[in-house]
């Protein structure tokens, strides 16, 4: 008899794993969130409790350990993420990882060796090229509604809401935090996404507004082989909370005011900015989708739309634009 669902178990009990993936679980037609782990018993037991999660470890190891455990996801700080993917792939667990999915390249393709080399599949978590507004924008692109493309402009922004967010994950240098990580990588991803393209070199600026030792805005410039140049903003700072993208090409503009709001719309302009068309984009919940998609090529045996290489790509652009703000120097993509 078939599996009719794939179990998960959340490693770590972070917002993103409480607050989106169990919801989505929930959900889901084909998934089931059936343990939680963390570093303390104590912490692990509560949100068990709390969330209705059927069993908790008080290690990432022993959670592993769990034969009826079918896949994780992995929604630890992003320098954990290289670590325990690998420990994951080695118990024979398919891994749906949150982004980015790792802090280097180099690291990537270490996860990427050992999913494979384990026969389990690997996917990094990037919610957000499920939302049809950014498909559409692509779809868009590619049918040249708008031209060639010159110029993008993403922008990744959130803000401090307490005193407690600078002790959050966020402002953590040992755990490999920051704006461009943290909120910037949607900025990244978003531009890489609608154009169907690879950046071939890129420059950087970084701020530390309090000597965190990460950056707590960063700008960035990625040029692409056609010529068109994306510029990307991502600040932990800012007075509201915004994530969205504007796509310049000679023929018109394609603007998505929200890319968080999941079925908010995508807007085409004309060049001279008289007519413009507003296309309405239904969305399902983002997780659910990814979700869905995850298990459903656990279970049988189809390749995920979006492999763990593009998660690659992603940090290596990331990595590239850090690397250039801390050079002063334009740093090409070697991938």
């Amino acid at each position: 008899m078939e599996k009719e669902a794939v179990r998960y178990g959340l490693i770590s009990t972070s917002q993103i794993g409480v607050n989106a993936h169990l919801p989505a679980s929930l959900d889901s037609k084909n998934s089931e969130i059936v343990s939680i782990s963390s570093r303390t018993a104590s912490k692990a037991k509560a949100a068990a409790g709390e969330h209705g999660i059927a069993r908790w470890y008080g290690s990432y190891d022993e959670q592993l350990a769990d034969p009826e455990i079918d896949a994780v996801i992995n929604a630890l700080p992003i320098n954990m993420h290289c670590e325990w993917t690998i420990k994951a792939a080695e118990a024979g667990k398919h891994i749906l990882c949150e982004k980015p999915l790792a802090t280097t390249a180099t690291d990537c393709q270490r996860m990427i060796d050992a999913a494979n080399s384990n026969n389990v599949l690997l996917v990094e978590g990037f919610t957000h090229r499920w939302n049809p507004h950014l498909r559409k924008a692509r779809e868009l692109i590619a049918n040249g509604a708008i031209g060639k493309v010159v110029t993008v402009t993403a922008v990744g922004c959130s803000h401090r809401t307490s005193p407690e967010d600078l002790t959050s994950v966020r402002y953590s240098a040992e755990l490999e935090h920051g704006a461009l990580r943290e909120v910037g990588s949607y900025a990244v991803y978003a531009t890489r996404f609608v154009l169907s393209a690879e950046p071939v070199r890129v420059n950087g600026m970084a701020y530390d507004s309090g000597d965190w030792g990460i950056d707590t805005t960063f700008c960035g410039l990625m040029e692409f082989a056609d010529g068109a140049v994306a510029h990307v903003t991502s600040s932990m700072e800012h007075s509201d909370f915004h994530f969205q993208i504007t796509i310049d090409g000679r023929e018109g503009r394609i603007e998505i005011p929200s890319m968080f709001e999941d079925s908010g719309p995508i807007i085409i302009k004309s060049p001279d900015g008289e007519n413009q068309q507003i296309i309405a984009t239904p969305a399902p919940n983002r997780f659910t989708a990814q979700l869905n998609e995850f298990s459903e090529c656990v279970l049988t045996g189809k390749s995920p739309e979006f492999p763990p290489e593009d998660g690659l790509r992603n940090t290596a652009v990331l990595e590239a634009l850090r690397e250039a703000a801390s050079s002063g120097r334009s740093v090409p993509i070697g991938l």
